[in-house]
């Protein structure tokens, strides 16, 4: 195994005058971020809009693939990650009458790649990433909503909406999808765009077998639906459906909400119908956007990271993935260099391709998911079985990055001299 860290690098990073390091954001990449900055000498400042309640209640669950959880090795959460999810060992994926159109196999994922995919609420995920920040002494200031900031040539200066002002060395944007310190820096980027999908789910009890650790996934007549269970976990459940505009459905009612949702699904097949009929509220909807390509990801004092820089959908299951690669890549970048300008620039340059080739391979789930008139699913239900094994094998070659191992390594199948023969 290569080692991640240099300790002389270390050493004569931590002693220059940019060591104070500002992160707008304490999600998942912000939270990363700010443990790997702390290991390599630096001294990260998280700032929070939200209330600690409020970033710990924020969405359901979500999937780590073997990327991700491995990217987590970098901040030594990965045991208590792994611990408290739930091992996904394969996806099914059915057609609207319950038909097996493929069945993606997971099983190899620990021996293929060092860790299982796993499912985990995403308030369990943010609550250990916090725990381990206060651990290790890193400041959160909760409740603290930037509301200017000033990319001046020795500091980044921000103002908060309460509190007084504050100035750092370097300021790094992980505040998301709408994040304001890029629309601060950037106002002529482009907005967010929708895709036409809107997402929900939830946690429930449901009296249902369980799934052995398979994501049954159905496309429906009217929308997409995914579940899994054991028998020590509830039902997480998820669906996504076709929408004009992303405001669809948001002047609902929690349980006017569950209705509709109920009603997309009324000719699912079993137990779809079953799950929702349990389900009496759903508190709220997502509106699933696009970022088109930014040209830059910085400038001056300041670097975009996550969604800030190219959101990622939920179709592929690596939004929180590629936020934790980020944070170890960016981390790695500025141990490596005195000059922030280049560590940007290599972060950057790392990053791309990757983000690109995850991308395409999202939209292009997502666009099996928008089929609806009886042609459109006719083709995929004949398409799709033939289609899949290629998207397995972009998959796995996307779960075969180690950034724990080699962040600074370009090829994202390339482990610290080798090739990975999975």
């Amino acid at each position: 195994m290569c080692p991640i860290d240099d300790p002389a690098a270390t050493m004569n990073r931590a002693t220059n005058p940019e060591a104070t390091i500002g992160i707008c954001g304490a999600g998942i990449g912000g939270l990363v971020l700010a443990l790997r900055l702390a290991r390599l000498g630096f001294h990260p400042v998280l700032f929070e809009a939200r209330s600690k309640e409020a970033a710990l209640s924020e969405g359901e669950f979500l999937t780590l693939a073997s990327n991700g959880m491995n990217g987590l090795r970098a901040v030594d959460c990965y045991e208590e990650v792994l611990r408290r999810g739930l091992e996904t060992r394969a996806i099914e994926l059915c057609n609207a009458r319950g038909k097996r159109l493929a069945l993606v196999d997971q099983s190899d994922h620990l021996a293929a790649f060092g860790t299982p995919s796993v499912t985990i609420r995403r308030g369990v995920l943010t609550g250990i990433l916090i725990e381990k920040c206060q651990a290790e002494g890193i400041t959160i200031q909760f409740g603290r909503r930037v509301t200017k900031v000033d990319n001046h040539a020795h500091a980044v200066a921000l103002n908060f909406s309460e509190g007084t002002g504050l100035a750092v060395d370097l300021l790094v944007a992980a505040d998301g999808l709408r994040s304001f310190v890029r629309t601060q820096i950037f106002p002529d980027y482009p907005l967010p765009q929708f895709t036409g999908l809107i997402g929900t789910g939830g946690i429930v009890d449901a009296n249902i077998p369980d799934t052995d650790g398979v994501m049954r996934m159905t496309f429906g007549e009217k929308a997409f639906f995914g579940y899994i269970k054991t028998a020590s976990h509830p039902v997480y459940w998820f669906d996504s459906f076709p929408a004009d505009t992303p405001d669809a459905v948001r002047a609902l009612e929690p349980a006017a909400l569950a209705a509709h949702v109920r009603k997309m699904h009324a000719d699912d097949p079993e137990p779809n119908r079953s799950i929702l009929q349990a389900v009496g509220q759903i508190e709220r909807s997502y509106p699933i956007f696009d970022m088109p390509q930014l040209p830059v990801w910085s400038t001056g004092r300041i670097v975009l990271l996550g969604d800030a820089a190219h959101a990622i959908g939920p179709h592929a299951g690596q939004g929180a993935s590629m936020a934790i690669e980020d944070a170890v890549v960016l981390s790695s970048c500025l141990v490596a260099t005195l000059d922030y300008g280049a560590a940007f620039a290599r972060y950057e340059a790392l990053r791309r391709p990757r983000i690109a080739r995850v991308v395409k391979l999202t939209r292009q789930n997502a666009s099996r998911k928008r089929k609806n008139s009886r042609l459109s699913l006719f083709l995929r239900d004949l398409l799709l079985p033939l289609l899949i094994p290629m998207t397995v094998r972009a998959s796995r070659r996307l779960f075969a990055y180690r950034v724990d191992l080699d962040p600074l390594e370009a090829n994202p199948s390339f482990e610290c001299g080798r090739k990975d023969a999975a």
